[in-house]
């Protein structure tokens, strides 16, 4: 036999022999950027526990070089999955790693396309105390406290839900806390599958309306874990949550409610390490602190947890100008709660309307409101009547849209502004080509407003502004005519209500201008889909 034909059939013996070690999944899915696709693994010779079985997979985009690395799951009859998020068009392809040799070596490729979806939710890249969708436009993310995890109902029902929250409210998330429920058997590391599918169903469904959740790992007083701290426990719950959830894009991570009642600040900048460590998609990870949360900060977090009870527009303006990434209300501003009485967040619908402006106000922070009936010693919106319960959807519907379509990409750039008025607030970019004012009136349960008259200091700016008060509690707009810089000018509010005064220059390309006919004095309806 020739030396050749001897190399030829040594190398097809070899390569016999190294084929089997790389199963390769043949079909490439095509999956739209930002949605998340599921690689599903078969392996019928694990032994032990097979929720402490790891596997990951190892993401490469083609064009760019970019990786990804995501930890799998166990999902119930021998069966791991992956769950992957492309972050850019074009193919991906992916390969496993697991000391179980079945999970192990898996290969495959994923084809990402255009999709729509607005991305994920996090600082901005180019404003990082702003949030922003990374695809879609700055927001002032608003949440919504209902147990997304834990309470029964149909997925028909929550769809239902999830179809309000997004087109009623204009809202984006759904906020809950983790509880020992997460396992069927914390000790044995069991998780109850049976609550993890159908919250991964609810992340879908809401996946697809651009929404998500803002999830808690842990609650306080008697809903405490039952596990320590860094324990192998925690770690296989971060591990397993991270796992299920970071596939989507609308994900806030928090240790808890007063988690300092019995975690130490190690234990907290632990929690965040793996959670950072585990995530490739970097969605925003804190801690809760402030109010009766304590006052530990997270070591690297990316975002600012805030646990204050009340809605005090000078405390808000201080985080956010204090703070160098994205902040969030995070106690929960209760609705219409009498049970939120007596610990001073008992909201009206109106509080809660003025509440959300003043986050608009001081710079853009995010916030968590919840609903008036008890449940897991909380108040929460349930799913049997969250449309009946908010009474605040016809205010908030207003806001996100406004900024997005009257500001812009300019929000980015806006910040607290306050000495351009002698009474309420005031936001605008550096260049004042926007400037927002914003009157309490004389209502308000947490700040003190006069109702009365503003003046505003253009003394030093050139530009002539387009000026049109909103309403806030309708949506309709009121032409107040034209302000010349290099002078100052008192303004009126058609009532002693809540009122927000938007001058703009025209001038400066994608400037709010009337529509034709519209003349001082005149209403006209914002360009908003108002139910």
């Amino acid at each position: 036999m020739s030396s050749r034909r001897v190399i030829v059939c040594r190398c097809f013996l070899l390569a016999v022999l190294v084929l089997p070690l790389l199963e390769t999944h043949a079909e490439s899915a095509v999956v739209g950027k930002w949605r998340r696709h599921t690689i599903s693994l078969s392996n019928q010779t694990y032994s032990d526990n097979p929720f402490e079985v790891e596997v990951e997979a190892i993401f490469t985009h083609t064009s760019t070089g970019t990786t990804l690395t995501l930890p799998g799951y166990y999902a119930g009859n021998d069966v791991w999955k992956i769950g992957f998020m492309p972050t850019a068009v074009g193919e991906w392809t992916w390969v496993t790693s697991s000391p179980d040799p079945d999970l192990d070596s898996q290969t495959g490729s994923v084809t990402g396309v255009t999709s729509g979806n607005r991305g994920l939710l996090a600082e901005s890249t180019t404003h990082p105390r702003k949030w922003k969708f990374a695809d879609g436009p700055f927001v002032v993310p608003l949440a919504f406290r209902f147990d997304v995890f834990q309470e029964a109902g149909s997925l028909a029902r929550f769809t239902e839900i999830a179809d309000f929250l997004a087109t009623d409210v204009e809202g984006h998330m759904f906020e809950f806390t983790f509880r020992n429920e997460v396992f069927s058997d914390w000790a044995a590391h069991q998780f109850d599958l049976g609550l993890w599918d159908r919250l991964e169903q609810r992340m879908e469904i809401l996946a697809e309306r651009g929404l998500g959740i803002h999830f808690m790992f842990y609650s306080d007083d008697a809903q405490e874990p039952s596990w320590g701290g860094r324990s192998d426990t925690e770690a296989l719950l971060i591990r397993y949550t991270i796992a299920r959830l970071s596939g989507f894009p609308v994900l806030i991570v928090n240790t808890g409610i007063d988690i300092t009642e019995y975690r130490s600040q190690t234990d907290i900048d632990w929690l965040g390490q793996q959670v950072r460590s585990l995530d490739p998609y970097d969605h925003p990870v804190s801690s809760r602190r402030g109010g009766g949360s304590g006052g530990m900060v997270m070591s690297g977090e990316t975002f600012e947890s805030r646990g204050d009870r009340l809605a005090i527009i000078a405390d808000l303006t201080a985080y956010f100008e204090a703070s160098s990434i994205p902040v969030s209300m995070d106690d929960a501003w209760s609705e219409n709660s009498p049970a939120a009485e007596s610990r001073g967040k008992n909201f009206t619908e109106h509080d809660i309307r003025r509440a959300v402006w003043k986050c608009v106000m001081a710079g853009g922070l995010g916030a968590i409101i919840r609903g008036s009936v008890t449940y897991n010693q909380d108040t929460w919106f349930r799913m049997a009547d969250f449309e009946e319960d908010l009474e605040s959807e016809q205010f908030l519907v207003l806001i996100n849209p406004f900024l997005d379509q009257k500001l812009g990409s300019l929000f980015g750039e806006m910040v607290p502004d306050n000495g351009l008025v002698d009474n309420g607030y005031a936001l605008a970019d550096p260049a004042r080509s926007r400037i927002l004012v914003f009157l309490m009136g004389i209502n308000d349960e947490y700040d003190v407003g006069n109702g009365g008259s503003t003046t505003i200091d253009l003394i030093g700016l050139t530009a002539n502004y387009e000026a049109v008060w909103l309403n806030p509690r309708t949506g309709n707009e009121l032409a107040a005519g034209q302000l010349s810089g290099g002078d100052e000018h008192t303004m009126d509010p058609p009532s002693d209500d809540d009122w927000v005064l938007l001058l703009s220059d025209p001038s400066v390309p994608g400037a709010f201008i009337f529509s034709d006919g519209v003349e001082s004095g005149d209403t006209s309806e914002w360009s908003i889909a108002v139910p």
